[in-house]
């Protein structure tokens, strides 16, 4: 408006010039004055429509901006796109035809237009991606580590007696059969050998009698345990506990010829013939090569009176030839007294 103003007083100040370097004659009102100002107000007003819309593009470009979308999530805030409003070119303003000359010689002020800045276009930064849209990171999976297993004692002890099992040296085998069993007493198989070990290396009889004891403890109905205790008392002259000792095992249930020939001595010797006689007739039929089964089912038959059988029982024995020569003298008498 300031540039309106500036405009209608220089015209003003022309007038006046004008006016006064003309000869003082007698004015009269013309009959054009009043037209020529309203030709002066239409060129104003002409002037100032494009003014007032180039300012009021201008003044909307620079408040009227669009608003920043937030980001998603509290991250870095990164600049957004900012979306350039399209500029418009501004009318070309029509000229003003220039007043005729009889407008007193008044030219019209030259009007400089204010130049229309046009925004910049921002430069697009590179949004980083969004971690909601951002593929998934896949989790670093460990390679799965065998844990250690810890040995119970039972596995310790079978692994000795594995080792044992496969060992050259008595006195080796010896020690790692011991150490198993204070492992696990209950380990059959490392009490087993360890026995058949002593009977080999001809041990002491009290330390294997000691350790017999305790396997029976844990084991009665074991054969070999049972067994070796019999033998034991046999060999102290101990028969009743040797028969009790094999009784605790039905004999009818066992075919083992060892057990079933002491079973038969301690009879014998306890002066038990008719089980006795009944055990040497199941060992004569088994093992029928042995003298020792006939020379004892021929003395259980003699004491029981029975002298054909005693007598046939005697001579099979007789036929094996091999029994001592004391043995053989008392055959020959008894099948003397006999027939």
């Amino acid at each position: 408006m300031s540039l309106i103003n500036q405009m209608l007083r220089d015209l003003e100040q022309r007038n006046t010039a004008n006016a006064k370097s003309a000869p003082k004659l007698e004015l009269r009102p013309a009959p054009h004055t009043q037209h020529q100002r309203r030709w002066y107000w239409l060129i104003a007003f002409a002037l100032t429509l494009p003014l007032h819309y180039v300012w009021r593009q201008t003044h909307s470009t620079q408040t009227e901006l669009p608003a920043v979308a937030a980001p998603a999530m509290a991250l870095p805030a990164a600049p957004a796109q900012i979306s350039a409003p399209t500029p418009t070119e501004p009318p070309k303003v029509a000229q003003p035809e220039a007043p005729s000359a009889n407008a007193r010689g008044a030219q019209p002020a030259t009007i400089k237009t204010e130049q229309v800045i046009q925004p910049s276009k921002v430069a697009e930064p590179e949004v980083p991606p969004s971690p909601v849209n951002a593929a998934p990171l896949l989790p670093t999976i460990a390679p799965a580590v065998k844990p250690v297993k810890t040995q119970t004692p039972a596995e310790q002890a079978d692994a000795l007696y594995r080792r044992a099992k496969t060992g050259k040296s008595a006195s080796a085998i010896d020690a790692l059969l011991r150490n198993a069993l204070q492992l696990n007493p209950s380990h059959l198989g490392a009490r087993t050998l360890l026995l058949q070990t002593l009977l080999k290396a001809h041990a002491n009889p009290e330390e294997i009698a000691d350790f017999v004891q305790a396997s029976l403890q844990l084991f009665p109905d074991n054969l070999l345990f049972v067994k070796t205790q019999a033998h034991l008392y046999v060999q102290q002259k101990n028969f009743a506990a040797a028969t009790n000792t094999l009784e605790q095992i039905n004999p009818d249930s066992v075919d083992d010829t060892t057990y079933l020939s002491l079973l038969a001595a301690g009879y014998q010797q306890q002066q038990r013939f008719p089980p006795a006689e009944r055990i040497y007739q199941r060992l004569t039929q088994q093992q029928p090569e042995k003298a020792e089964h006939w020379l004892g089912l021929a003395i259980c038959q003699d004491k029981l009176n029975q002298t054909e059988a005693a007598a046939q029982a005697y001579q099979q024995a007789l036929d094996k030839n091999t029994l001592h020569a004391d043995v053989v003298n008392y055959i020959k008498q008894r099948l003397s007294a006999l027939n």
